[in-house]
């Protein structure tokens, strides 16, 4: 097995937008090389992980299996380190890299108890920015281009050549031959993909950001106790919440005194969550009244230009008010959290 972490100067990505779903919070980036798509039938081989310290330094390491025997114990060690974080950065990771890690956990008998918020920028960007419009493709590779940080690369092979090439290394390896170029290669192109990565994070601000943490979902966490919100609906007279207890998992219900009161739902043994704050409508308005809430928030809400009174407009006309409607459901769960649970 081989393992390396190496400490990097690194400065930090901030924005108003971004910080307010993601400021105090440990953020990490990964990229993962496997012998193929399939986790049902392929392996993990390498993962790479930047991790962002307080400090303004970063610290990468990388866990690189030099046999196939080597996967479980590196997927052990590399899990452990992504599960120190509360948000794990990645490109395509919802659909491939966490998907991949957790199969692959699961058939070799590893425990995994939860994994950190996944904020995939590549779904951004296909569904929230008009970029995938501009492109010929959303690649990262191109993307890094677009950005102008393809100089900053050093690797010269692809994802799939990456399998071809661990392959070679295998075969080389049972001959006694010399490995090193295909290592290095192996773990360059896994780097950059990695450190390219972290540098993406301004491509943030060219998307609807509020939008695609709406239909995304985003986190919510009080100490160890982390919300991971899935879904946001309108359901007739209520804004429906819904996702999952990642730790720490309760049973709570709470019904309110009223019929239109707010109602609050956690499952333990489902580990999941629901809430449903009442609405109401008025002309072509959806209104949030505050004062039918188990907790006191209208102090945060009273510059915005969408609050009177009490009451909080969610939409108007067709416009759907992304940024209030996630500021509130952040601020409310996080009042749940620390107040009530």
């Amino acid at each position: 097995m081989y393992f390396k972490s190496n400490e990097h100067v690194w400065d930090t990505y901030s924005s108003n937008i971004f910080d307010m779903y993601f400021e105090k919070y440990k953020i990490c980036v990964l990229d993962i090389e496997t012998t193929g798509l399939s986790p049902e039938r392929s392996h993990f081989i390498l993962g790479g992980l930047l991790s962002f310290e307080s400090d303004g330094k970063a610290q990468f390491s990388q866990y690189f299996a030099e046999d196939l025997s080597e996967e479980k114990e590196i997927l052990v060690r590399y899990l452990q380190e992504v599960m120190a974080h509360d948000i794990v950065v990645t490109y395509n990771g919802r659909n491939f890299d966490i998907p991949f890690l957790l199969t692959r956990a699961k058939k070799t008998g590893i425990k995994v108890e939860h994994i950190p918020y996944n904020l995939d920028l590549y779904l951004v960007l296909n569904g929230h920015s008009p970029l995938r419009k501009l492109l010929p493709n959303l690649k990262q590779k191109t993307v890094e281009n677009f950005m102008g940080l393809w100089t900053s690369r050093s690797d010269r092979i692809s994802g799939a050549e990456s399998v071809t090439l661990y392959h070679e290394f295998l075969f080389k390896k049972s001959k006694n031959e010399d490995t090193t170029e295909h290592k290095e290669l192996l773990l360059l192109h896994n780097k950059d993909d990695v450190l390219q990565l972290s540098k993406l994070f301004p491509i943030l601000e060219k998307t609807d950001f509020h939008k695609a943490m709406y239909s995304l979902g985003f986190p919510v966490i009080s100490g160890s106790k982390k919300l991971f919100v899935q879904n946001i609906t309108f359901e007739k007279s209520y804004l429906k919440v819904s996702g999952i207890q990642a730790s720490e998992p309760v049973d709570f219900v709470s019904y309110g005194i009223g019929t239109d009161d707010c109602k609050i739902f956690f499952n333990k043994t489902a580990q999941t969550f629901e809430i449903f704050c009442p609405l109401f409508r008025k002309n072509a308005f959806v209104i949030l009244d505050l004062l039918k809430l188990p907790v006191d928030l209208q102090n945060i809400f009273e510059k915005f230009p969408n609050f009177e009174s009490g009451y909080l407009v969610f939409m108007s006309q067709n416009d759907i008010k992304y940024r209030d409607i996630n500021f509130f459901i952040k601020n409310f769960l996080q009042r749940v959290l620390e107040d009530i649970l």
